[in-house]
């Protein structure tokens, strides 16, 4: 059922992603000039008063939108950007943050459970029903959550001998090492896609597609961690095609068992 419900969430999902970026580009102003002066803050093609504008902007919509249409939803919410919030504010620990990429990726990483969480629930409250949150909602939380934390990884992760000043986990755990973390998170999310998929009787494409986006993501992260090339290096654009790939299909299979009903 798409009601206001519906439309909250839609808005705060597009409204917390640009202030998740805002957040982003705010917190490594300064990194950026010296390491990234090809992006558009350090090239000065965009003002960081700017970029302060639309980061209020969007925590003002989200809370206007919420606070007026969504009181069932209001603590996932409340605790939903507060701790987007704390990860802007680095928790208090900005240095020890910045020096330790593993603590860094600890404690932001929950922000996507916090997110999809909020979204659930969102889905939960539509047309007026108060389901309850379940084992199988917990499963849908995981396989929409560790995506998030495959790309966050995948994209910070060399080939052999392309290491820079920037942290990277490969400079932590090694190229071979810090590949398994997206892989599994991938794989994890693809098994959980499959569970959701027989649990809610999708048809067989279903699991035709997404066994081959396994396969094809398992391809790409195994050759790298076999040869860790710079050549190989494409698992930022694996994590993300798969992760594209793998949530469209779910919502085509859906759509098409299910269908759509408006109620605005």
């Amino acid at each position: 059922v798409f009601d206001i419900y519906g439309v909250t969430g839609l808005v705060s999902a597009f409204c917390m992603m640009l202030l998740l970026r805002t957040f982003d580009e705010l917190k490594d102003v300064e990194i950026d000039k010296d390491l990234f002066p090809e992006r558009a803050l350090p090239r000065g093609d965009v003002k960081v008063s700017d970029v302060r504008i639309l980061s209020i902007a969007s925590f003002s919509v989200l809370l206007l939108v919420n606070f007026l249409f969504a009181r069932q939803t209001w603590l996932p919410f409340f605790i939903m950007i507060t701790y987007a919030v704390l990860t802007f504010k680095w928790f208090f620990a900005e240095k020890i943050h910045r020096e330790n990429l593993f603590l860094t990726m600890m404690t932001h990483q929950p922000l996507p459970l916090f997110i999809n969480y909020y979204l659930i629930n969102v889905a939960l409250a539509a047309d007026g029903a108060d389901h309850p949150f379940t084992f199988g909602h917990f499963i849908l939380l995981l396989l929409f959550s560790l995506p998030v934390t495959a790309w966050e990884v995948a994209r910070k992760i060399r080939g052999l001998g392309k290491e820079t000043d920037y942290v990277t986990f490969s400079r932590i755990f090694g190229a071979r090492g810090a590949a398994y973390i997206p892989l599994v998170c991938l794989m994890l999310s693809g098994a959980f896609c499959l569970y959701t998929g027989r649990t809610l009787g999708l048809s067989s494409s279903f699991f035709i597609i997404t066994s081959a986006l396994m396969v094809y993501a398992a391809f790409f992260f195994i050759r790298f961690i076999v040869q860790p090339t710079h050549q190989n290096n494409v698992l930022k654009n694996t994590a993300l095609a798969f992760t594209t790939l793998l949530f469209f299909n779910m919502l085509f299979h859906l759509l098409q068992k299910y269908g759509l009903q408006w109620q605005l």
